[in-house]
């Protein structure tokens, strides 16, 4: 305050102007930035800021305040994701005794946030949790896996008694694969009164939006750690509940709510390991069955011969008698209950009703890029059932648009189906980057333990001949875990 300010004993305007100046110059100092318009204290303490825990080798995280302490059977040092950005190691835990506790709280629930990780759980036997904070009664939040659904969530309370909901966040039946490693990213965005797009959950799977849903009462208790394998209602507690028997890598948490174009397949790279995940792929098939990956070769069966014959660019293909001849990949190659995309260059030398490319279920196929004798065009079907009562939704060109005896290139892709979205489910067919067909599959099917075909179609692992043989050639098969747009098909092509 100076002298100046003050005229006959009472503040002036001019005192005001200084001390907010004062203000200003004392608080700005311990501020970063996180994202526009959004500040927040360096400091924790009472706060929330952005942290990072990789958990590759020990509990620290990327701030220095807020570190986790090991309990129980939690072990540093395991496997990681090996994932192009995460940590070649993370934690593993026992699902009983183990987990990671925070300093203190580390996600203000009561305000939007992002909570990211790299999990993968090895068994479903009892209910899981990979990362929690909780309350007195319940939690505030929790990612884990619905054993019910069999599917990854993202689930928050709305009062901390005994009549409390649960909105839960969470994609379909089947979406959640064990044994391998997956991406999870959920965002909460406050209530604002007035705003009915507020108070919203959403949960990424590997870039994809799962699900979403409401909760307008969010809970918040900042005496309640963070927790990582399993959850508590004491930060005193030595031991957790819904214990997560898996390994849990690269947490991070923001507060903030992250826009859908942050949190989709751009940001994330699924992990390159075959075993760690459902990776990109691609098999040439210009001399042999190897594919780029190097995770998952294809094997020719019967008369399936490798040749010259090829579309301008590349270096050949395999021809299929259409009677014995296919090639089976070592294991599935596309995970048909998420977002994928197909592409392949095909020549058919007989008009008949047969199939070039396809992964199966017990009963039908998960998708298929097939000939349709009937209308003499190409095309790209799903099932909805693996029973009797299935429909299979088909995308395809115009009659007589599949001309015989020549190359060309198709691409298939499919918007994994979202509570509440109108616009997915979609199948779309291009045919030398023109799109010729949609359809919708609201219920896809999918069977982890079928491989990729090409050249014709089998409904178990150990088949050795294929029903809708394909009479002609297969070139440039490749497989995207994502679903490309447009223009990225004009540009494959």
């Amino acid at each position: 305050m100076k002298a100046a300010d003050l005229s006959s004993g009472n503040p002036s305007n001019t005192y005001y102007d200084d001390l907010a100046a004062r203000y200003l110059n004392d608080t700005n100092t311990q501020v970063v930035g996180i994202a526009p318009n959004l500040i927040v204290p360096e400091a924790t303490g009472s706060d929330t800021p952005d942290n990072e825990w990789d958990l590759a080798a020990d509990g620290t995280d990327a701030r220095g305040d807020d570190p986790f302490t090991a309990v129980g059977g939690a072990t540093f040092g395991s496997t990681g994701p090996d994932a192009v950005n995460a940590p070649a190691t993370a934690t593993s835990f026992d699902g009983s005794t183990g987990f990671l506790e925070s300093d203190h709280t580390a996600v203000n629930t009561l305000a939007d946030y992002t909570v990211s990780a790299w999990v993968k759980l090895d068994s479903t036997d009892n209910p899981a949790t990979a990362i929690c904070e909780g309350t007195s009664q319940h939690q505030a939040f929790y990612i884990g896996y619905d054993r019910g659904n069999k599917g990854w969530m993202f689930q928050t309370t709305t009062t901390n008694d005994d009549n409390a909901d649960f909105p839960t966040a969470e994609g379909d039946t089947n979406t959640g694969a064990v044994g391998t490693w997956t991406h999870l990213l959920v965002t909460y965005t406050a209530p604002v009164d007035g705003d009915a797009d507020s108070g919203v959950m959403s949960i990424y799977q590997n870039g994809t939006l799962m699900g979403t849903a409401t909760n307008l009462t969010p809970q918040y208790d900042s005496s309640m750690p963070l927790t990582v394998g399993g959850c508590i209602n004491d930060p005193a507690a030595t031991s957790p509940y819904n214990a997560f028997p898996g390994s849990v890598s690269d947490v991070q948490v923001y507060p903030y709510a992250m826009e859908a174009g942050d949190a989709d397949a751009a940001s994330v790279i699924v992990p390159t390991g075959w075993d760690n995940g459902m990776p990109e792929d691609e098999w040439k098939l210009g001399s042999n069955g190897t594919d780029t990956a190097s995770l998952n070769p294809v094997t020719a069966t019967g008369g399936a011969t490798y040749g010259s014959d090829a579309p301008s660019g590349l270096s050949g293909s395999v021809a299929f008698d259409g009677s014995t001849g296919f090639l089976k990949s070592k294991q599935s190659a596309v995970n048909t209950l998420g977002d994928y995309t197909v592409s392949a260059w095909v020549k058919i030398n007989s008009a008949l009703g047969t199939t070039a490319v396809c992964q199966g279920t017990t009963q039908h196929q998960s998708f298929y890029l097939s000939y349709d004798k009937s209308s003499a065009a190409w095309m790209f079907q799903t099932t909805t059932t693996n029973d009797d009562n299935a429909d299979f939704p088909t995308a395809e060109g115009d009659n007589n648009s599949g001309p015989v005896g020549t190359w060309t290139h198709l691409v298939a892709t499919f918007r994994a189906p979202v509570p509440g979205g109108s616009t997915t489910g979609n199948m779309a067919l291009y045919q030398n980057s023109t799109l010729i067909g949609t359809a919708t599959n609201l219920s896809p099917q999918y069977d982890s333990s079928l491989p990729l075909t090409i050249g014709g179609c089998i409904n178990s692992a150990s088949a050795t001949t294929p029903y809708l043989a394909f009479p002609g050639s297969v070139a440039d098969v490749h497989v995207y875990p994502r679903t490309l747009s447009a223009t990225e098909v004009s540009a494959l092509r």
